[in-house]
């Protein structure tokens, strides 16, 4: 990999536009998505195999048992709100809510809108342009932070003579200075 010279301002020009690149790519490409959850609005489902009234049962939200999520994360919160058991008490809270967040997540239907094979070649080309220009104008700071070997250990070597020949000069003024009071004195 060559030297690579930093030009801040470039830099900063390099990364937003790659960032714009990159998220107008994740844009376009999560318009194509459609996310839907098998929900029944009064025991009227709008869409699917059965639309209408009747039809299939479908579980109302998540999966079962999902309102037994309640009581643990009930339990975490009042132990929490009264300060004790606290690592009980977010263990509690937090593995809650993440079964939570699992069970919401288990009861989304995710599908792709059918594209042309062109729109996903952009798509997938402005994110991945997008993400190697934001790389590149972070990673010549990545290598300019690099120690540098030889230069840096003479210039070392240096300021370390340069600091003993100093503390010892500081040592002999010290050593005149108590020479000189009489004794009895501090």
């Amino acid at each position: 990999m060559g030297q690579r010279t930093t030009n801040p301002a470039g830099d900063v020009i390099t990364f937003i536009v790659g960032g714009c690149l990159f998220g107008g790519g994740v844009f376009l490409f999560m318009n194509q998505v459609m996310v839907r959850s098998d929900v029944m609005v009064g025991g009227y489902r709008p869409w699917g195999r059965f639309a209408g009234w009747g039809g299939e049962t479908l579980l109302p939200w998540g999966t079962p048992g999902m309102g037994l999520l309640m009581v643990p994360l009930a339990i975490g919160v009042c132990l929490l709100f009264s300060g004790s058991w606290k690592r009980l008490s977010l263990l509690l809270v937090w593995g809650s809510l993440a079964a939570m967040f699992v069970g919401v997540l288990n009861s989304v239907r995710i599908s792709f809108i059918p594209s042309t094979l062109w729109q996903l070649a952009v798509y997938v080309v402005m994110i991945a342009s997008g993400g190697g220009l934001m790389f590149r104008s972070v990673a010549g700071y990545q290598e300019a932070d690099a120690p540098q070997a030889p230069a840096e250990k003479s210039s070392n070597r240096d300021e370390s003579n340069e600091v003993q020949r100093e503390l010892s000069a500081l040592k002999r003024r010290v050593n005149r200075v108590r020479r000189r009071k009489p004794p009895g004195r501090t």
